[in-house]
């Protein structure tokens, strides 16, 4: 009996560490942010394609707040599907018996609020500075996030994914199934905080100096 109970608790804790190894790699560090970078690098390049952008120029508003105005409304149009396949996610936590994660539910929501401001933000600065975002964006995950955000030096802070680690760190489940830690928590939400601000800052100081223009969109 003692050996069936530990062969149990070893498959349960192979399970959960298998469904958390899925929800943090796939979802968090890899669908969401593609998904973000498709939804907000086209914020502007959409408009273009569909020669509206210029209907929108003509309002009484700036050029940077009409892109803040678009860019909040996106990113909280964002915020609300994530937040429906996060939940989504711990339901199927619950039905397959990972409790673990579960009881993380609310460190989880948190952590992808704060995941979908930074990767939205990065996308729009993305959109802005080229036509191919796409391209751009999957390049800048591969250096970055997946090369530079490995290496354990300082450079690794330019990687949002390290501080999004850093944060899950926070439930002991991360901590213990991946050996995160989570020191550094409130310098990585100052980063990230700090990042959101920078990113779209400069993606409507874009958008406000540079032109954009139909023809030209189409013609690349």
């Amino acid at each position: 009996m003692p050996l069936l109970a530990s062969l149990g608790w070893f498959a349960h804790e192979e399970q959960v560490s298998q469904f958390t190894h899925w929800v943090i790699f796939f979802y968090l560090q890899l669908a969401l942010p593609l998904y973000c970078l498709a939804v907000l690098g086209d914020l502007i390049r959409g408009e273009l394609q569909t020669n509206t952008l210029v209907f929108l120029a003509t309002r009484p508003l700036s050029r940077a707040r009409l892109f803040l105005i678009k860019f909040v409304c996106e990113l909280v149009w964002v915020q609300c599907l994530a937040a429906t396949s996060t939940g989504l996610l711990l339901g199927i936590a619950l039905a397959l018996g990972v409790n673990e994660l579960a009881s993380a539910a609310a460190k989880i929501f948190a952590i992808q609020i704060v995941a979908v401001a930074a990767y939205g933000a990065l996308s729009a600065l993305l959109g802005m500075l080229h036509r191919r975002f796409l391209i751009v964006g999957a390049i800048y995950g591969l250096v970055v996030e997946i090369g530079i955000g490995q290496i354990p030096t300082n450079i690794n802070n330019l990687s949002i994914n390290r501080h999004l680690r850093t944060l899950m760190a926070n439930a002991s489940g991360f901590q213990k199934w991946h050996g995160w830690s989570s020191e550094g928590t409130f310098t990585s939400v100052l980063i990230l905080a700090a990042a959101v601000v920078i990113l779209t800052g400069l993606a409507a100081l874009l958008f406000t100096w540079r032109e954009y223009h139909y023809n030209e969109e189409m013609n690349k």
